[in-house]
């Protein structure tokens, strides 16, 4: 199933198995990580069975790329706006020549040829565990979570010793991260159980929720007549946040997408009567946004059998695509959905799981040319399952995203700052700690949390939005004064449960209590700061969409400037908390705060602010 895609995308990888020459020097363990809770060891895993591992070689110019980012990313500098393109990018992170050449060296002498990526940082190898064992001296095993999925993981690899300073990360090896969707609706969460008809929407949903004809949103209209805290539609929302009255003028310049995993599909009859319903002029979209496929993932357009109804299935890349269309159409939309992901089921392609889908997908986008301008992903899970290797990894890659002008927005999770009675560390000491999300720690992207009600909006109430500081990541300058502020404002308060000098999250919020989306044919509500994403990612789209029709870049990176002085144009958030860990969590609060970041969209001051900072001559440092 991997295997496949891999074809697709970088070529056949070949492998040529030989006895292996006498290495260079003595293999040293390379990393250990933890076995997450959860997690048991049921067995040996089959030693002909096949593993797809990713090889992340040593960059060049170690934080080049985060420099670039953060000057073309700060309204201040000379270079503002001025982004870079995937070979600028390519040329900058290349390894040396003397990595690739002991690297390449390394897996000729275990008969081994791997295929690498443009930028030539990553080889992709296909072999059996048995070969996997050996190239990194290490052991796999089967371990099944308790939910019944199972992985097939070595916690601890090495590598030669002259080899640690040219390789970053083999992955699949030690991470144990399950991507978890975070809405409240997916698989393993719980949804609301109304379901309403197409009769009812037609006859008493569409008085109740739609727009007075005379209504023109400008943002001080009647939000009262329009917005349900149990039924918020695309209506509510572009009214609230003062998109309705936006037509975008520039939809073959300006993209949106976003991602789906865990087997989820955007499915285009569930999103083609989502519009029929809430966006009528919207309808065609159904039909004519594209769908990217990475390493097998599913493109399933039903119908749905009943165990797929029973799990749930898609409600997480329905709501995705329906929140962005509805509110940005006609802005064309990307989905990826990508593939290797539990519960698994092997095949004759691919008979272990690999479960990587973040530096998979991001090895499929780095090379391409013509990306979005915004991409939303919903997904994330407790950073401490995730090998720090793999989420520098990662997270640096996200940067090169970022530094070509692509603003990249990440759900915050909807635990709070961790689920009640889990918020220990998996280090073997069992220290009591708040559990960070990531990729919403990483500080290179925007991470969005959730909010309820309308007048005013509070922290979302009936699950807790995440909200938290990174374990892995130290708070990037661009926040630095104002997570120190929000810090010094808690007196004390949770002292010891987190790091004061972690990269602070979330950093924008939106809507994400009762989302009204068509799934399996029905209206439905749904929640999680997976609604929340993809709504401001759609927003956010719409102010490109503004600043291309004037001839200026797209926003890219929003944090430097969000940061630096456009927070202003968002509506604060004052009350609520990021509860879990049995505790209150962190305080909503006067300006930034770790449960809804600096508050929510406002359209028109959004779209003000960044045609002046656009208008503004940078001074340079």
């Amino acid at each position: 199933m991997l295997f496949t895609s891999i074809v697709c995308a970088f070529g056949t990888i070949s492998a040529a198995y030989a006895l292996p020459k006498s290495p260079r020097s003595s293999y040293a363990v390379k990393e250990y990580h933890p076995v997450p809770r959860g997690w048991t060891r049921v067995g040996e895993a089959g030693k002909s069975d096949r593993v797809h591992l990713t090889i992340g070689l040593k960059q060049q110019n170690q934080g080049a790329i985060e420099e670039h980012l953060l000057q073309v990313s700060d309204p201040s500098h000379a270079r503002y706006g001025q982004h870079l393109t995937a070979a600028e990018i390519a040329d900058i992170v290349r390894p040396s020549q003397e990595t690739q050449d002991l690297v390449k060296s390394w897996l000729e002498e275990h008969g081994i040829q791997g295929v690498h990526n443009a930028a030539k940082d990553t080889i992709h190898v296909l072999v059996p565990i048995e070969k996997a064992e050996e190239l990194l001296q290490t052991s796999y095993s089967v371990f099944e979570h308790e939910d019944g999925s199972t992985l097939a993981r070595a916690p601890e690899w090495s590598l030669p010793r002259h080899l640690h300073e040219h390789i970053d990360v083999v992955q699949p090896t030690n991470s144990f991260f399950r991507t978890k969707a975070t809405s409240h609706g997916a698989t393993s969460l719980q949804r609301d159980t109304i379901q309403y008809s197409d009769s009812w929407w037609q006859n008493e949903g569409k008085k109740a929720f739609a727009p007075p004809p005379a209504y023109r949103g400008s943002g001080a209209g009647p939000i009262s007549e329009i917005c349900n805290i149990s039924f918020t539609t695309p209506d509510c929302k572009r009214t609230l946040y003062g998109t309705y009255d936006y037509k975008p003028q520039v939809p073959g310049k300006n993209k949106m997408g976003h991602t789906n995993y865990l087997n989820e599909t955007s499915y285009r009859q569930d999103i083609k009567k989502a519009l029929q319903n809430f966006r009528p002029e919207a309808v065609s979209a159904a039909d004519s946004f594209n769908i990217t496929t990475v390493a097998d993932g599913n493109n399933d357009q039903g119908p749905y059998t009943d165990a797929q109804v029973r799990a749930g299935k898609n409600e997480e890349a329905v709501l995705d695509s329906e929140n962005m269309i509805s509110i940005a159409y006609p802005t064309p939309l990307e989905v990826w959905q990508t593939g290797g992901s539990p519960p698994f089921i092997p095949d004759i392609n691919t008979p272990t799981d690999t479960n990587e889908p973040y530096l998979v997908w991001l090895d499929s986008i780095l090379d391409r040319d013509d990306l979005p301008q915004v991409i939303s992903t919903s997904y994330g899970d407790d950073e401490q399952t995730v090998p720090q290797s793999y989420a520098e990894r990662a997270c640096s890659s996200f940067a090169q995203l970022g530094a070509r002008g692509i603003s990249l927005f990440f759900s915050s999770g909807d635990s709070g700052v961790g689920s009640d009675g889990t918020c220990f560390s998996n280090d073997g000491k069992k220290t009591e700690m708040f559990l960070p999300s990531f990729p919403a720690s990483c500080p290179w992207v925007t991470t969005v949390g959730g909010t309820q009600g309308f007048e005013p909006e509070v922290a979302v109430q009936r699950f807790a939005s995440g909200g938290g500081f990174s374990n892995y990541f130290p708070a990037p300058e661009y926040q630095n004064a104002t997570v120190q502020a929000y810090i010094d404002s808690l007196k004390g308060l949770h002292d010891g449960l987190y790091n004061k000098t972690g990269r602070g999250y979330p950093d924008i919020s939106a809507q994400s209590n009762r989302d009204a989306i068509v799934w399996n044919g029905d209206i439905i509500t749904i929640g999680g700061t997976s609604a929340s994403s993809p709504t401001v990612a759609a927003i956010i789209s719409l102010v490109n969409d503004a600043l291309l029709a004037e001839g200026k870049p797209t926003l890219g990176f929003l944090n430097p400037w969000l940061y630096s002085g456009a927070y202003k144009a968002l509506t604060d958030v004052l009350s609520g908390s990021s509860f879990g860990c049995d505790t209150d969590g962190f305080p909503a609060q006067a300006g930034w705060d770790a449960v809804t970041g600096f508050g929510t969209p406002n359209f028109p001051k959004l779209v003000d602010a960044a045609l002046a900072k656009s208008e503004e001559k940078p001074t340079g440092y």
